[in-house]
């Protein structure tokens, strides 16, 4: 019994000097671990931060930031070198983000744990990540400024037309540009080493959009059709309209199966786009308004469009003849009601180039006219109408006067066929018929009636008057006329 009491002796002894043992280190553990600042040994880039708050770490941090931002850096490609300074490219360091790894520190798990980390710290201390970084949009623009002798746009390969309708395939230019996201990854390594060094610009290779081959492939190998219409150059806003919606069309590129639709691609007539007023047909008339002239455009593009055995969707001539283009092959268009379109039906690409210039617009379209038929356009009237007479009463006109107020022109049904030629026999292919529309002629026929007037001999110095509906026979102020005729005398 006595060495059974005297085992339990030792072994309450024992638990009490664990339980001591073990309350003062979780007490020490606790106390270190409520305190806010940072333990000894924890380092940002060189800098110590033990022993600091969070005040005192962010301002700690902050020196940091200016110092570095003042530090030089090299950038380098092949035999150039550019020299800036960190803050020009917007360096930035996050010192909430590193002033809060601090102060994590030694913190973090069960109290085993960390006590076991800050026994680590103090010995072989603690280096925390910069958590730097390059604010974006500064950061490419100062690159881009600084390199621009190494970097180039890549340039689409082109068609160019020669005077002579010869088409040239001018070759692509491959472009050269920075990585910037690869640049800002090398400089951020090179800082966490604590050193810069000199830094190798990466530069990717851009091919364009447009290759060489693939413009090649396009075929577009020389002129399928052209046409042109005269205008009068002295007609300053018509000439003006012209020449602006021509260059709308001028270097349109359709692929193949495209449905070109003339208001789409020219857009709306308006002052706003750039139009100006002349003269519209409007309710079989010639009058006033925004865009005139655009139909001479449409018209001279869809006998190109014929002429190039392209496929006519949709097409309707003016109310009255127009004089530009033999009848039965002219185009009206009005933005959001009446449209010109067609589609290319070729197979291949099809290129517009268009031109306004001293009183002569043309369209001419190019393909691959290795293949192309030869094709004319055939047009006739077909019925001739007549303009029927239309009599107004007109009461400023004397009973019995007419006036012709508008001269009736005729109006006409007109047919049109496109003649194509292939292995040396010709198919024809019918186009819209056409409807012109008479305008009667307009006769003011007078209905008012004459009124008779007293006549005095000249020489009788009195003034000629007209009576009174009242008393014809008696102006004011005058004395009654006798039965028979006679002649006032002066007074």
């Amino acid at each position: 019994m006595t060495g059974r009491r005297l085992l339990l002796l030792v072994l309450s002894g024992l638990a009490a000097l664990l339980l001591t043992v073990t309350g003062t280190f979780w007490g020490i553990v606790t106390v270190e671990g409520r305190s806010q600042t940072v333990f000894p040994g924890v380092s940002v880039y060189g800098l110590d931060l033990g022993g600091l708050d969070q005040a005192g770490c962010l301002e700690a941090v902050g020196s940091l930031e200016q110092s570095l931002r003042c530090t030089p850096l090299t950038l380098v490609y092949g035999s150039r070198s550019w020299r800036v300074e960190l803050g020009d490219l917007g360096l930035v360091v996050d010192g909430d983000k590193i002033t809060s790894e601090a102060l994590k520190a030694g913190r973090s798990g069960f109290f085993v744990s960390q006590w076991l980390e800050r026994g680590e710290i103090s010995r072989n201390g603690f280096k925390l990540d910069l958590c730097a970084d390059f604010e974006e949009p500064r950061f490419r623009t100062v690159i881009d400024e600084i390199t621009t002798e190494i970097t180039r746009a890549p340039v689409d390969a082109r068609y160019h037309i020669g005077n002579d309708d010869t088409v040239h395939i001018i070759p692509h230019q491959d472009g050269y540009q920075v990585d910037h996201g690869r640049l800002k990854q090398r400089i951020l390594q090179q800082l966490e080493t604590g050193r810069l060094a000199p830094v190798s610009i990466p530069v990717v290779h851009v091919v364009p959009e447009y290759t060489t081959s693939d413009v090649e492939a396009m075929n577009l190998t020389g002129l399928l059709a052209e046409f042109g219409t005269n205008y009068d150059p002295a007609v300053v806003n018509r000439s003006y309209n012209i020449s602006v919606a021509a260059g709308a069309l001028n270097n349109l590129l359709i692929p193949p199966g495209e449905i070109v639709s003339f208001n789409r691609i020219v857009g709306p007539r308006s002052s706003e786009a750039g139009y100006r007023t002349a003269p519209v047909i409007i309710e079989n008339q010639f009058q006033e308004g925004i865009g005139g002239g655009v139909c001479q455009v449409s018209s001279t593009l869809y006998n190109a469009v014929v002429l190039a055995n392209l496929e006519v969707l949709e097409r309707k001539n003016h109310s009255l003849p127009v004089t530009y283009v033999p009848i039965g092959r002219d185009a009206t268009v009005v933005f959001g009601a009446i449209d010109l379109r067609f589609r290319n039906n070729t197979g291949g690409y099809i290129y517009l180039k268009t031109s306004a210039a001293n009183g002569r617009v043309s369209v001419k379209i190019f393909g691959d006219h290795r293949y192309h038929p030869r094709v004319e356009i055939k047009s006739w009237i077909t019925e001739t109408l007549e303009p029927r007479t239309v009599y107004e009463d007109d009461e400023n006109l004397e009973k019995g006067k007419q006036v012709v107020k508008q001269a009736g022109l005729r109006g006409y049904r007109a047919q049109a066929e496109r003649w194509v030629w292939q292995n040396g026999a010709a198919e024809k292919e019918p186009l819209p018929a056409s409807f012109y529309h008479p305008v009667p002629e307009i006769i003011a026929v007078g209905t008012r009636e004459p009124v008779p007037a007293l006549i005095v001999p000249p020489e009788s110095g009195v003034p000629i008057w007209i009576p009174d509906p009242g008393n014809p026979l008696s102006p004011p102020g005058s004395i009654p006329p006798r039965e028979e005729n006679r002649v006032l005398q002066p007074e």
